[in-house]
């Protein structure tokens, strides 16, 4: 199988930087996998579970909380604005994040706020899932 360059940056991190040979990225309309040789495009990213494989067939798992990628001339770029690993993962500070963005959204707030405590709850969902799929 062929590989592609791999970099997957967050904004506060270098996350991982070498060859990869799949990547699932978590999409607005589900999950998008990009193999070596994809067309050229741009991603953006939603809070979600991140997944690739590098050249060793060892598969990876993340947790982005947004942001965008871009493929171009065999190279996967992934910029979040963040990332971290299932077991770096707190889970009751994501349960709390959890509980606070639902109260946000029952209270009275301007459309972009709506749109701030709806982006926090998809993420500390997200947190949530992966520490969960991995038994954490």
């Amino acid at each position: 199988m062929n590989t592609f360059g791999l970099n997957i940056t967050a904004s506060d991190k270098d996350f991982f930087h070498g060859r990869g040979k799949s990547i699932v990225l978590p999409a607005k309309d589900g999950a998008i996998t990009i193999l070596a040789h994809h067309a050229d495009m741009m991603v953006a990213i939603v809070p979600g579970e991140l997944r690739f494989q590098t050249e060793d067939d060892v598969w990876h798992t993340a947790v982005a909380g947004g942001g965008f990628a871009q493929i171009i001339n065999n190279r996967v770029t992934v910029l979040a604005d963040s990332i971290e690993r299932p077991e770096d993962i707190d889970v009751k500070r994501a349960q709390e994040a959890k509980e606070r963005a639902e109260e946000q959204l029952r209270q009275k707030q301007s459309l972009q706020e709506y749109y701030i405590s709806k982006q926090s709850l998809a993420r500390a969902m997200a947190r949530m899932k992966a520490t969960r799929d991995r038994g954490i």
